[in-house]
């Protein structure tokens, strides 16, 4: 749908989620995905407020060319979790349009603006009394954790937990991107702290980490949450 957006001639917004290529690619990988899908709720809260917006095309963009993915670990990881080659964006598959961001933000010849999301962690904060997730530098513990708050915005309280027993991005709509973004934001964090070993605590995570995960794991059994002792 991103290049149908470039090749459509139409007045649209092109936003590409681009991961952190400075951390483990896991992570930026994984984090880029999950970035999509909290650009995608922001949305549909404009959406369910009645905002009209342009018609909005968005993509991950991995933050590797495919030449440094084939054969990689990232490629593997994705792969046992059905996230095929042929669905994924890379640096230099969009390398051309990011160069393009600022010319088409102020230039009426532009039908697409170009919007880049650039990836990252929680910012910073000095509060000591709860660790903030990701602080420990797992950038897609932080978009996780903003999933949750974002899916939380498009629900009546009212509803609770009943938010996860049916449409999970809140819009009635059958697509599980919301959900699958949940599984790969815990199977991440699971992968890249060796299953939360008690060794890396407050070197790689940190206990609201481990609250993330245990609640993710909760919301995909349809199970209360239960917090890890």
């Amino acid at each position: 749908t991103l290049f149908q957006g470039l090749m459509s001639g139409e007045k649209c917004v092109l936003t590409l989620c681009i991961g952190d290529k400075h951390i483990s690619p896991i992570d930026g990988v994984c984090s880029a995905i999950v970035a999509a899908c909290n650009e995608h709720l922001k949305i549909c809260k404009k959406a369910s407020d009645g905002v009209n917006v342009l018609p909005i095309y968005m993509t991950a963009v991995l933050p590797m060319t495919r030449e440094e993915f084939n054969g990689s670990d990232v490629e593997a990881f994705l792969k046992k979790r059905g996230i095929g080659y042929d669905v994924l964006i890379f640096l230099d598959d969009v390398e051309e349009v990011m160069g393009l961001s600022e010319q088409s933000q102020t230039d009426p010849n532009f039908a697409a603006r170009i919007d880049l999301v650039h990836v990252t962690g929680p910012p910073p904060t000095t509060s000591a009394a709860t660790p903030t997730a990701g602080s420990c530098g797992l950038n897609v513990s932080w978009g996780g954790f903003t999933l949750l708050e974002q899916l939380g915005l498009l629900v009546p309280s009212r509803c609770g937990p009943a938010i996860f027993l049916g449409p999970i991005d809140g819009t009635d709509s059958k697509e599980p991107a919301m959900k699958e973004g949940l599984r790969l934001v815990r199977e991440a964090m699971l992968e890249l702290t060796q299953q939360l070993d008690p060794k890396l605590e407050g070197t790689l995570w940190n206990r609201t980490d481990s609250d993330l995960v245990d609640a993710i794991g909760a919301i995909l059994k349809g199970s209360p949450t239960v917090r890890r002792s």
